[in-house]
C-alpha cells in the first residue's frame, strides 16, 4: 500500500554498546552512556551529524525509565539544553545537562535515560510518497552520588555469583552488593572445555539480584565451574571478567 504524502516512523535504540543499523541514522552521540557526579555543575552531552548531504532536527529530553513519557510531561531533577535544535550536515552540537538539587539517593546511584529523537530530512517534492524513519536513541544517564563506598571500577569483583536450579536447567544468579548498576555485554558459565551461556543478562541494580538462565545446561554439573561475564564500564568499554562460584 502506498503511503500519501508521508510514512513516519519511528525506531527506539537501547545504546548498551555499539548499535548497527540498516536505516541510517544521522545523529551519533559521544560515549554510550553517561555519568553525573553529584558534585560536577554540569555534564556536556555531544552530538555529531554524520550525514554529509542533510541537517538533522533533534528533540532530546531525559526520563525515569518509562519510554512512553513524552518530553512535555517528563519531570525529573535535570535541565537539558537547548532540548530542540538543529545539526547541519557533518557538524556537532554540544547539550548541557544540569542537576537542579532536587533529593535524591545519597548511598546509591539513581538511573534515568537520556532520549534524543532524530527528524529525518524532507527529500524531493513534498508530494513525493516517501518512508521517513525517525530514530529515537535512549541511553543509561547514572547520577552518581558522592563518597560512596567503593570506587566504581571495584564494584564487579564484589558481585556474588550462584548457580540455582530452575525447572529442568540452572541459571546463573548474582547479588550487586554495590552502590552502582552494573551492566552486562554477557553471561556465561565456564565448565571444562564447555561453556553454557546466557541469552537473557540485564543491569543488575545497586544491592539487587538478578537470574540469568542458562542453554543448554546438563542435568548435573561437577566441579570446577566458574563464570565468565563481561561488564560496560563507564567508558562503554568491555571488560572480561571472571568469578567464582559461592558453594
Amino acid at each position: 500500500m502506498r503511503c500519501l504524502k508521508l510514512c513516519f516512523t519511528v525506531l527506539t535504540l537501547t545504546l548498551v554498546g555499539t548499535v548497527s543499523l540498516a536505516a541510517k541514522a544521522g545523529i551519533v552521540m559521544s560515549g554510550t552512556r553517561i555519568v553525573y557526579p553529584a558534585q560536577q555543575r554540569e555534564v556536556s552531552i555531544k552530538l555529531t551529524n554524520e550525514d554529509e548531504k542533510f541537517p538533522r532536527l533533534v528533540q532530546a529530553w531525559i526520563d525515569n525509565g518509562d519510554d512512553k513519557i513524552s518530553a512535555e510531561k517528563s519531570n525529573v531533577p535535570f535541565i537539558l539544553t537547548p532540548p530542540v535544535f538543529r545539526v547541519e550536515s557533518s557538524k556537532s552540537q554540544v547539550m548541557r545537562l544540569v542537576y537542579t538539587k532536587e533529593p535524591l539517593a545519597t548511598d546509591k546511584e539513581t538511573l534515568f535515560w537520556l532520549n534524543v529523537l532524530e527528524v529525518p530530512p524532507k527529500v524531493g517534492n513534498e508530494s513525493d510518497s516517501q518512508l521517513r524513519f525517525a530514530f529515537r536513541i535512549r541511553t543509561k544517564l547514572f547520577f552518581r552520588p558522592e563518597n560512596l563506598a567503593i570506587k566504581p571500577e571495584n564494584a564487579p569483583s564484589k558481585l556474588e555469583w550462584s548457580l540455582v536450579k530452575v525447572g529442568v536447567g540452572y541459571a546463573l544468579q548474582v547479588n550487586n552488593p554495590t552502590p552502582y548498576y552494573i551492566s552486562f555485554q554477557s553471561v556465561a558459565l565456564a565448565l571444562a572445555d564447555k561453556k553454557f551461556k546466557s541469552d537473557d543478562y540485564t543491569m543488575v541494580e545497586p544491592n539487587g539480584v538478578q537470574q540469568y538462565s542458562l542453554k543448554n545446561t546438563p542435568s548435573a554439573l561437577g566441579n570446577g565451574a566458574q563464570v565468565e561475564f563481561s561488564i560496560v564500564d563507564d567508558y562503554g568499554a568491555f571488560v572480561p571478567l571472571t568469578a567464582s562460584l559461592k558453594p
